[in-house]
């Protein structure tokens, strides 16, 4: 029996060159249209029978959902058997794609390791899509940018050693002073009534840290905003923190299953807008100066992040609160992992599918000729690390009890390498975890999933009198 590897590397092959005979048949049109497609599934599948690259199942599982839309109209326009082999060997790319990826997952103690279904290699497929459109639509940075960015790495790193924030994280982040004025208006969101709070960040770095005015210069990043839902009664507080890119109430919303938060469990609810995300974007793309060429943006970024979280929570106190919860996924999982181990006084603490380490993250996604690149530009990849201590949640300890510390993470997920969750659970020194089966976009989605977050959540809180 041939290895997984193979079938699937062969399946993806045979589904590229058959979308592209079919679009040879129906005209110049198809012809370009199946390019792309057809391209992906068999450069994908070409190249995950000749070298072991995480990118060549990305490239089938995009090239599947494409040749997917081409080849079921043409094969119902009169394809016969040979549009019925596109349109079934496309699909059989899309799952033969998540299996290439989780055979590409190494093992690792304490880190379940199920075996692939189709349900399963689904999901993880659909993260291999998704993540290589995004990487496949952003452009590389110039050399110039690249070598600016270096000599500011350089710089901040000369900087942070001198003041000691590389050896204790905790110091680059001063306890910012309490919101004097809030800003409410009433909103509603997929039916929910609710209020949107708007408060200046008050966000000012150092004076001498490198990227100061370029981060200060986004002018719609200097007020915060916050959508809150909470009852007449007293009740605890959940502060929900979003996933990159996200940041807009509809979306976010149903991703946190908001109503059934506050009203089935009986929570107020504050969902969050990171740093340059949502209304708070320079530009149209919600959080595209998170994480910019420099590492000095995503210091900024995520210090801010917590400097704004820190001073909302505050506000919440003051409004009555007895227990405040976190509750982030993905970046904001990782951004609630950092304030873990900096605000005292936590209800419970939930990062879902959370990264660890941005800088492994990036050198995991570019491709050798990208970091071959930034090396020449002077990029130096622990230096950068080295920079990043001062917001990596692995480098400060958690301020609230291990039994309020909760993690989940999905076993197939092609976004967070789930090493970096392990590391994340093993520095929180084993706190409750729940595996999903599943990829990094469907881990909300899954029933698991939200059944772990509904008991975390029983367990953390005590229950508002009724």
């Amino acid at each position: 029996m041939l290895p997984v590897k193979r079938i699937g590397a062969w399946i993806a092959a045979l589904a590229g060159l058959c979308l592209l005979a079919l679009a040879s048949r129906s005209g110049v049109l198809p012809i370009a249209l199946a390019a792309l497609p057809g391209s992906l599934m068999l450069a994908g599948g070409v190249g995950s029978l000749l070298v072991t690259d995480a990118r060549a199942p990305q490239h089938v599982a995009t090239g599947a959902v494409l040749g997917l839309l081409l080849a079921l109209p043409l094969g119902l326009a009169g394809g016969g058997a040979l549009g019925l082999a596109a349109v079934a060997l496309s699909g059989a790319s899309f799952v033969a794609a998540g299996r290439l990826s989780i055979a590409l997952q190494p093992p690792l103690d304490h880190v379940p390791a199920p075996a692939p279904s189709l349900g399963y290699s689904a999901r993880v497929a659909l993260d291999g899509a998704v993540l290589n459109v995004m990487t496949l639509l952003g452009p590389p940075p110039a050399a110039d940018a690249l070598r600016a960015a270096a000599r500011e790495s350089e710089a901040a790193h000369a900087l942070f050693a001198d003041r000691g924030w590389i050896d204790k994280p905790e110091t680059f982040h001063p306890t910012p002073p309490d919101v004097d004025v809030v800003e409410s208006s009433p909103l509603r969101v997929r039916g929910l009534d609710g209020e949107h709070l708007r408060f200046e960040s008050g966000y000012d770095p150092d004076p001498d840290l490198p990227g100061r005015d370029r981060w200060l210069a986004y002018r719609e990043n200097r007020t915060s905003h916050a959508w809150v839902l909470r009852h007449r009664e007293p009740a605890p507080w959940l502060v929900c923190v979003h996933g990159f890119g996200m940041g807009n109430p509809d979306r976010d919303v149903p991703a946190f299953r908001v109503k059934r938060l506050h009203e089935r469990a009986g929570l107020n609810v504050a969902l969050v807008a990171l740093p340059v995300h949502g209304p708070r974007a320079p530009t149209g793309f919600s959080g595209r100066e998170f994480v910019g060429v420099s590492p000095l943006d995503f210091v900024h970024a995520e210090s801010q992040a917590v400097w704004d979280l820190r001073r909302l929570i505050g506000w919440i106190r003051r409004q009555g609160a007895t227990q405040v919860g976190l509750f982030g996924i993905s970046l904001g999982g990782y951004t609630s992992a950092l304030l873990a181990g900096l605000e005292d006084g936590l209800a419970c603490v939930i990062a879902g599918v959370p990264p660890s380490d941005l800088i492994a993250t990036n050198e995991l996604l570019a491709t050798s000729l990208e970091r071959r690149i930034a090396r020449a530009a002077g990029v130096d990849f622990e230096r950068e690390r080295a920079i990043h201590r001062v917001v990596s949640p692995l480098a400060v300890s958690p301020r609230l009890e291990r039994d309020r510390r909760f993690l989940f993470a999905a076993t197939g997920d092609q976004f967070v390498p789930i090493e970096q969750v392990r590391a994340l659970w093993l520095h929180w020194e084993r706190p409750r975890i729940r595996w999903c089966i599943g990829g990094h976009l469907s881990a909300l989605m899954q029933r698991e999933t939200r059944a772990f977050v509904d008991e975390v959540l029983v367990a953390s809180f005590e229950r508002p009198s009724s």
